[in-house]
């Protein structure tokens, strides 16, 4: 009599263990499919919220995931006419460079995701056709491969973006050299096995198809404007979307 006591509370608290674990896992398993995902969105001015457009691809990006049901909290760190390196190396504009606010504006957050987005100011002629670039070449894809590298080895992830074609306006020698530093950007992601979203390609697609120029998802001549900034967007919103199936 005195065994078969004992074997019932045994089975008793055997059950109880057995459905304490199960609640637990599904506890721990809820919380950590509910996570809040942080994304930075790192770059110049083709990235930061501006009066002429209604909402840029960050604040889309969100939406876009929120929708989906996914919880996200998305930190716009661009700031207008910021390069990749130091105030030091190009002070044009007197503001935090990449290289100045990378460990405040980025990695402060401890960031999912991070989105890198520059070029454009990095690649610019000031002096004309035959001057220097303001941030050089090799120091360019230098900077960028420092952020890769830091976000990583934090344990975030990240989506390279080509600097976006320019329009009819600076056609020539900015053109050019601009698209020197677009294929930097192509090489980094190749080599460091990032996602890439190349808008010398999908914005030429899509204007194709509605017989237009690159201007039509240019604000003026440079920065993207509603329509531009929901084709990006949305390319983000697929790689973040996909990657966590």
């Amino acid at each position: 009599m005195k065994l078969s006591v004992q074997y019932f509370y045994f089975e008793k608290i055997k059950a109880f263990i057995l459905t304490l674990s199960f609640l637990l896992s599904v506890f721990f398993g809820f919380s950590q499919d509910s996570k809040c995902l942080v994304i930075v969105a790192f770059g110049n001015s083709t990235t930061a919220p501006r009066k002429t457009v209604k909402k840029v691809y960050p604040l889309r990006l969100h939406e876009i995931l929120t929708n989906a049901g996914i919880e996200n909290k998305v930190v716009n760190s661009a700031i207008p006419g910021s390069h990749t390196g130091y105030l030091k190396d190009n002070s044009r504009f007197k503001i935090p460079h990449g290289m100045d606010r990378f460990d405040t504006a980025v990695l402060a957050h401890h960031p999912d995701w991070v989105t890198i987005n520059f070029g454009i100011n990095d690649s610019w002629q000031d002096g004309g056709r035959n001057a220097p670039s303001r941030i050089p070449f090799k120091e360019y894809k230098h900077n960028l491969s420092f952020f890769i590298n830091g976000i990583k080895s934090q344990g975030g992830k990240v989506i390279l973006l080509t600097p976006n074609p320019i329009g009819r306006k600076y056609r020539g020698f900015h053109e050019r050299r601009l698209k020197k530093y677009m294929k930097a950007v192509k090489h980094l992601a190749k080599n460091n096995s990032v996602p890439l979203i190349n808008t010398w390609k999908i914005f030429p697609e899509y204007v194709r198809t509605k017989h237009e120029d690159i201007d039509a998802l240019l604000l003026d001549g440079i920065h993207p404007n509603d329509e531009g900034h929901k084709i990006i967007a949305e390319a983000l919103s697929k790689i973040i979307m996909n990657s966590s199936k």
